[in-house]
């Protein structure tokens, strides 16, 4: 182990979450101080949007069955209700996926060492794990507008948030237009702020949503949402393995401070002392703060 130990630890030390990069992030990381958060719609797994779409439209359907005020009468006044419920689904459907609004993440894993996120992210050898403090992030993502968050692998989990958005839309919905005593007027005046509301909601939900299988990589991730004409002026491109590839920086210095990296982690290789040895020499001259440099304990197996 390779170790570079700056300043005093605390007594209660922060939860230090890890970005699985290749050489070239490492690279770019430590010269731009910047890290690339990618468009949704580009990322490995391309389901994970279907499949928050999937758990609403299951959810959804619970909370009409739980909520028969919300059903289609003969009364338009007393179906309004079950139209708001049709025109948020609608939305949702059109909306994930989309590219009229520019979902871009930035992943980390608790977890510093895991073979999946190596054969995810950084195959052939080639790939490290970037240890940050999660505090700093929580910081970095606020100061920037952003989000940054756990992601949810428990069904249940998944579904009392679901079902707690749309509880809070409903109760809405009901104090503004079910209760007003010319219940058209009130529609047309504020259902498209509430259904507004609902969306951008669930837009900050839906990141977050992954399937059970994918718990072992305890992911939290910084989550930027922009309409299309913001983000075409913040948005870059970057090769992919069959596509360009759209993406953001999200700058990682608090206040002009000197890039912070508490460990890196040499991902699986032949060459994982020399390739420690070369990290640290890389970092030292970059003037980057970190405390130690190691190597994975996985064994390397050439592809």
């Amino acid at each position: 182990m390779l170790g570079n130990t700056l300043g005093a630890h605390t007594e209660t030390p922060d939860k230090i979450v890890y970005h699985y990069t290749t050489l070239q992030g490492l690279l770019g990381i430590t010269e731009s101080k910047n890290i690339w958060a990618t468009n949704i719609l580009y990322l490995n797994d391309a389901s994970e949007l279907h499949y928050a779409k999937a758990i609403f439209r299951e959810e959804l359907a619970e909370f009409r069955r739980a909520h028969p005020e919300f059903d289609k009468t003969t009364i338009l006044d007393d179906s309004l209700g079950h139209f708001f419920l049709e025109t948020i689904e609608d939305n949702i459907n059109a909306l994930l996926p989309s590219q009229d609004l520019g979902f871009f993440v930035c992943s980390f894993s608790e977890e510093c060492d895991l073979l999946s996120q190596w054969r995810g992210y950084c195959k052939n050898g080639n790939g490290f794990s970037l240890g940050f403090s999660l505090n700093q992030l929580e910081i970095i993502a606020r100061n920037a507008h952003y989000f940054m968050r756990q992601c949810l692998y428990d069904r249940g989990e998944q579904a009392r948030k679901i079902q707690k958005l749309l509880s809070n839309i409903a109760a809405k919905f009901g104090d503004e237009i079910g209760n007003s005593e010319v219940k058209k007027e009130a529609w047309n005046e504020k259902s498209k702020m509430l259904l507004t509301d609902f969306i951008f909601e669930f837009i900050k939900l839906a990141p977050l949503l992954k399937h059970p299988k994918f718990a072992e990589e305890k992911e939290w991730r910084i989550i930027a949402v922009f309409k299309t004409t913001v983000a075409s002026s913040r948005k870059k491109f970057r090769a992919g393995n069959t596509m360009v590839v759209p993406y953001i920086e999200v700058a990682l210095p608090v206040d002009g401070t000197s890039l912070a990296i508490d460990k890196v982690y040499v991902g699986p290789t032949d060459e994982s002392t020399l390739s420690a040895a070369s990290v640290e020499m890389l970092l030292k001259s970059r003037n980057v703060k970190y405390s130690e440099v190691r190597c994975s304990t996985i064994p390397y197996r050439a592809s």
